[in-house]
């Protein structure tokens, strides 16, 4: 349980409120999938912490990033015509390039050159990684990338989608790190994938209660779910929290490939959620066999659902009464989307009623909050990587029963 004023500092983002700061000065942020950005398309509106941007892709495939607004008159410039390696205003006809630099002001006249040299539009770096678009709003050298083990793979070995999130970053956060949910919200997910032999072992989520340990890490957080398979194996499910936005969970039976989950707060009422999958070993069948990209889903509102509370979000309670146990048949992560907005656009922290299975959730807000409290104190804080490892990555196996979860990480 936090109090009010603990829950206001792990979730408000928007103009100087601590945890917004932190994120801008101390985070590369995940802004927009790679894909939804075309040389010479329209520009894509971003909206991070409370401020919206604008993001375009260059005829030369070069991607710029600028506040929105146009700063003659501040109409927006996700109007602009994309085009000749710039924007160009379609109000007065001012062009920018990539750089942020103003190239012409034809409303100048013959003073168009020397008066462009005067004018300020505030440009953000950027990198693409991991189908990602990511973005350095803050002042200064940007930090490391983040440790994350697909940021440089091929474009077949990683796929990625975008949904708006009714609710704030925090709830999508926390929905990542509570483990014990995968075996009972998904449960009728997890069963198809079980029968159809997707994944080894996932289906031991269905079985066991999990027992939970937590550890700190450089980056943030390790969270392990450890289920009692018999007298001689135990089934050990590790996610890792990369702080503040990002978690790793793993897939079947190897430390090479996972989901990403990482909330992205685009104000204090409102996240994106970009959920995908990585693969870095050799790939017997490419991501987009695996019913991912066959149908026609906007993998910009992957997971959107239909309604709001007057309709229960859309939920079929027909599907119910025939065996489906949520009633959400879009997508699994549909489940999660819902449940988190069901809470409320903030929720109330102050009401909970916690159990043992919440350390993981408990653990990474005490971990933020003690972040928050250094970075006020103008300390370092949490370090961008592990000085051990390249990359982190999660990892599921089944193991002895007397083998240590962080023995196995070790090795």
């Amino acid at each position: 349980m936090l109090t009010e004023e603990q829950n206001k500092l792990l979730t408000e983002v928007e103009g100087e409120a601590l945890m917004g700061r932190y994120m801008r000065e101390r985070f590369w942020i995940p802004c927009a999938r790679a894909d939804s950005l075309v040389a010479d398309g329209a520009p894509k509106l971003v909206r991070l912490l409370g401020k919206n941007y604008v993001a375009f892709r260059a005829t030369d495939g070069r991607v710029g990033m600028f506040d929105e607004a146009c700063p003659h008159r501040g109409v927006s410039l996700t109007l602009a015509r994309n085009e000749d390696c710039a924007l160009r205003c379609i109000f007065h006809s001012w062009k920018f390039d990539v750089s942020g630099r103003a190239v012409e002001v034809p409303s100048e006249g013959e003073r168009s050159a020397s008066f462009a040299q005067k004018v300020k539009l505030n440009h953000y770096p950027t990198f693409e990684g991991g189908g990602l678009l990511w973005v350095w709003l803050g002042d200064g050298a940007p930090p490391p990338r983040p440790p994350l083990p697909f940021l440089d793979l091929a474009p077949e070995q990683v796929w990625i989608s975008r949904t708006l999130s009714a609710c704030n970053w925090l709830q999508g956060v926390e929905g990542t790190l509570d483990s014990v949910h995968v075996g009972t919200l998904h449960q009728s997910w997890i069963a198809k994938v079980r029968d159809s032999k997707r994944n080894e072992t996932i289906g031991h989520t269905l079985n066991v209660p999990p027992r939970y340990e937590v550890a700190e890490t450089p980056y943030g957080l390790r969270a392990a779910a450890l289920r009692r398979l018999n007298e001689d194996q135990q089934y050990v499910r590790v996610t890792e929290y990369v702080m503040p936005f990002i978690s790793l969970v793993p897939g079947s039976m190897s430390d090479r490939e996972g989901s990403m989950f990482i909330s992205v707060p685009m104000d204090n009422q409102n996240h994106m959620l970009f959920w995908g999958f990585w693969k870095e070993d050799a790939l017997h069948e490419p991501l987009n066999e695996r019913g991912l990209r066959t149908d026609e889903r906007d993998l910009d509102h992957y997971a959107s659902f239909k309604g709001d509370r007057e309709n229960a979000w859309g939920q079929d309670r027909a599907a119910m009464a025939d065996g489906h146990f949520t009633g959400f048949l879009d997508c699994l992560l549909q489940e999660d989307v819902v449940v988190q907005a069901s809470m409320g656009r903030i929720v109330d922290r102050t009401r909970e009623q916690l159990c043992a299975s919440d350390v993981a959730v408990v653990r990474a807000r005490r971990r933020l909050l003690n972040e928050l409290a250094m970075f006020e104190r103008d300390e370092q804080g949490i370090a961008p990587r592990d000085p051990e490892l390249a990359v982190v990555r999660p990892i599921d196996m089944v193991s002895g029963a007397g083998t240590g979860w962080r023995e196995l990480l070790a090795h």
